[in-house]
């Protein structure tokens, strides 16, 4: 079979690999679907070469399986939370499979999605019923980490809600945001990915790169009638980016929350007295647990929610060198790798 392995620092090889054969408790999976998500670009930036297919936002069409599996059948179409715990530990019993200390992460320790059949474990697969492949492949990582913000944020339904960075994890973020019946504002530094965010539904949409940026996101928490708040009740950060980190208790209101899903430096850019001052709440968010992705499928299939419109570019495999080097630029939204044609 076709995959895309990652041979350190920028480069990457398309190469045929021996078809992978399901263990006890396993599935073979063919592709459909499979997304770069930012994990891969930090992959793909480092030195380390790890002679597997890359990726793990695996969606398709269940092959085969292996010895023990009880629950899918040849032919289900099913998405896969891809860390995949022992499942026996007391992390894994309560849906936590990151915590697991003996979990396997796709593209890294197992083969990845960057590739036309990988192996799952059948209790990481979610059936994805009249879900379409491309949304199953969001919810396998980066649409997922999106739910995962807000479940950890718990918002009300009328509030306002700010998305710093509109990446791929950012457009996700905006439409989980509105399909929760969110104000949503969003900002970031790159046109592209502003124009990508006009097909999510976004209330209103802030250049990044312009010198009152705090004060547009205030007075969007004020409502369309100016008199609800002073800033925004919400504020997920996706970016990672140093200077848009600073800005986020300058635009919350006092009691807001902010979730930091973005992975970045290790600067130092909080001031615990602007803590103290806005009674603000800081909330870490590491993609989701495996219960939620079951809970977010089900919201998908009766709220409507899709996470299509993020998607910019629809590649193949093939086209792995071009399509990496466009997500490494910022000018896009969500890069889709299709590695048997339409999903």
């Amino acid at each position: 079979m076709k995959g895309i392995t990652f041979t350190g620092n920028r480069t990457l090889d398309i190469r045929d690999f021996p078809m992978p054969e399901p263990g006890p408790g396993e599935v073979l999976l063919k592709v459909m679907a499979s997304g770069i998500c930012g994990s891969d670009l930090h992959v793909w930036r480092g030195n380390h070469s790890f002679g597997v297919p890359g990726g793990h936002e695996p969606c398709g069409i269940v092959a085969a399986l292996g010895p023990g599996c009880i629950r899918l059948k040849v032919g289900d179409r099913v998405t896969v939370h891809h860390h995949q715990g022992c499942g026996v530990c007391q992390a894994c019993s309560g849906g936590e499979v990151l915590l697991c200390t003996n979990k396997l992460l796709s593209g890294v320790q197992i083969g990845g999605s960057f590739a036309e059949y990988c192996l799952a474990r059948e209790r990481a697969c979610v059936p994805l019923g009249g879900l379409s492949f491309i949304d199953g492949a969001f919810m396998a990582c980066v649409g997922g980490t999106a739910y995962g913000a807000y479940k950890r944020m718990d918002p009300w339904p009328w509030q306002s809600a700010a998305i710093f960075g509109l990446g791929p994890v950012g457009l996700s973020c905006a439409l989980v945001g509105k399909a929760l019946g969110l104000r949503v504002v969003g900002m970031d530094i790159y046109a592209a990915r502003r124009a990508a965010a006009g097909n999510c539904g976004l209330d209103s949409i802030v250049d990044g790169t312009q010198e009152d940026v705090v004060a547009q996101i205030r007075a969007f928490g004020k409502g369309p009638e100016g008199w609800w708040g002073d800033g925004v009740d919400n504020l997920i950060e996706t970016s990672g980016a140093t200077a848009a980190r600073e800005l986020m208790i300058p635009v919350i209101r006092r009691e807001g929350k902010i979730v930091i899903v973005g992975v970045g430096g290790e600067d130092k850019v909080i001031n615990p007295s602007q803590i103290h001052g806005s009674a603000c709440h800081l909330i870490g968010s590491v993609v989701y647990k495996l219960d939620w992705m079951w809970e977010l499928a089900r919201f998908m299939a009766t709220s409507g929610l899709t996470f299509e419109p993020a998607v910019t570019h629809r590649m193949s495999l093939d086209q792995a060198e071009e399509a990496f080097a466009l997500a490494d630029s910022g000018q896009c939204g969500k890069i889709v790798f299709l590695p048997h044609g339409d999903a």
